[in-house]
């Protein structure tokens, strides 16, 4: 079954240096990245800070090794990771998808 990802990072290095690891590693089978702007409490305040969202593509039986990469890998000290699986997915993609991942 396809899932999505996501995740954010403070600059372009890092999240370019966790998508191409991700791939290597054929966990993921994609990991897009966008500049965003994110606000959110942290430590008493509201903070504002631009961030690169990561949307990576990958198949249900991995989150648990992407978890576990991103929790040690990852800069920040509460990365965001959240997992949603698509509701619809069409069927060529998810062959590509099935086919660019780890097998096991």
């Amino acid at each position: 079954m396809a899932l999505v990802v996501l995740s954010t990072t403070p600059n372009k290095k890092e999240a370019k240096r966790l998508a191409k690891k991700l791939c290597k590693r054929r966990l993921a089978a994609c990991v897009q990245t966008h500049k965003i702007q994110s606000y959110y409490h942290w430590q008493g305040a509201i903070c504002a800070e631009s961030e690169i969202a990561l949307s990576i593509k990958t198949r249900k039986k991995h989150y648990k090794k992407i978890r576990k990469f991103l929790r040690s890998h990852h800069s920040y000290e509460v990365p965001q990771i959240l997992a949603f699986t698509p509701c619809k997915i069409e069927k060529h993609y998810k062959k590509w998808l099935k086919s660019h991942s780890l097998k096991n």
